[in-house]
């Protein structure tokens, strides 16, 4: 089964988490007999056109086989079945003018030439089918992310008792101000953290008190797994995917206002602080259990493997 990955997004992003999805698949994939792998990596060995992120890739590909971009590019040649994966759907909600309507035009150009859809959340084929309901259901495909096993408790570290914040503050729908109000509340230090090695994260999981995640919108929010993963509680919103990363016994407060939010935020911080948290970093150890990168590269491959055993080529 031939499968070329085109890495466009290492040209677009040094960190992120759809660099981390992507590595992850590919270290599976090199290594994965049943593939014959070709790699599209601008970073190596091709050089890159204006705007590449937008174009065709100059690429011939053996026929039959499968192409699938890690940002919204396709294959249009005959024989070749293209497969998106759909992160989030952030442009829809948040962005405006141009960049907007460039990203929308690429985004729908790869959904409607695609044989099979990923989305990475129950809520990302939601929100998916909420802009583009033309997409038939049998071409979408949930796969979940999975979390890194260099993220773990570390028994000789003790907390430090700090606040966590990940991610961009100047995304206003990430809420940093929510963040900044809980640390207002509670009279702790908040630490935010972007673009670190996963060693520092790991490390700063560990030592902080708790992980604050008051984001309107996530496609999947891999740092609540890496978090529970680490031994570090999470308190995080209740909307889009949230629900289904955090498991049942997540820490969630109510979307509501930014100042309500903060305070039950605040709530559950001194709460946290004030007792024992055995119990809230077994249930999250517990949680992150049910997600990794190997579940996910399987259920990728099965999308793979439908498509080429189907004859859909």
């Amino acid at each position: 089964m031939r499968v070329t990955f085109d890495n466009i997004i290492f040209s677009l992003q040094r960190y992120g988490g759809i660099s981390v999805v992507w590595n992850e698949l590919l270290s599976r994939a090199r290594v994965d007999k049943d593939l014959q792998v070709t790699e599209l990596d601008y970073r190596e060995a091709l050089e890159p056109r204006w705007m590449e992120r937008y174009r065709i890739p100059a690429y011939t590909a053996e026929e039959p086989s499968i192409f699938h971009s890690s940002y919204f590019r396709i294959l249009p040649q005959k024989g070749v079945s293209n497969v998106t994966t759909v992160h989030d759907l952030t442009y829809h909600y948040y962005r405006k003018g141009m960049p907007k309507a460039v990203h929308l035009w690429e985004e729908e150009r790869a959904l409607r030439h695609s044989k099979a859809v990923i989305c990475i959340s129950e809520n990302t084929k939601r929100d998916l089918l909420k802009f583009y309901p033309w997409v038939k259901d049998e071409r979408l495909h949930v796969v979940y992310n999975g979390v890194s096993d260099l993220f773990f408790p570390i028994s000789s570290i003790q907390k430090k008792g700090f606040l966590l914040f990940l991610g961009n503050s100047q995304m206003a729908y990430k809420r940093y101000d929510v963040a900044q109000e809980v640390a207002r509340l509670t009279g702790l230090e908040l630490k935010t953290i972007s673009g670190v090695a996963s060693h520092e994260l790991n490390r700063l999981y560990n030592e902080a008190l708790c992980l604050l995640y008051p984001s309107d919108y996530e496609g999947f929010g891999l740092p609540i797994l890496e978090a529970q993963k680490a031994g570090c509680p999470v308190i995080a919103q209740r909307c889009s995917s949230v629900p289904e990363v955090i498991g049942p016994e997540g820490l969630m407060v109510a979307h509501d206002t930014p100042k309500r939010m903060a305070q039950e935020m605040a709530d559950i911080v001194l709460q946290l602080k004030s007792r024992p948290l055995e119990s809230i970093v077994k249930a999250g150890l517990e949680n992150a259990r049910r997600f990794s990168w190997a579940k996910t590269y399987e259920k990728t491959k099965q999308v793979y493997e439908n498509i080429h055993y189907n004859h859909y080529l």
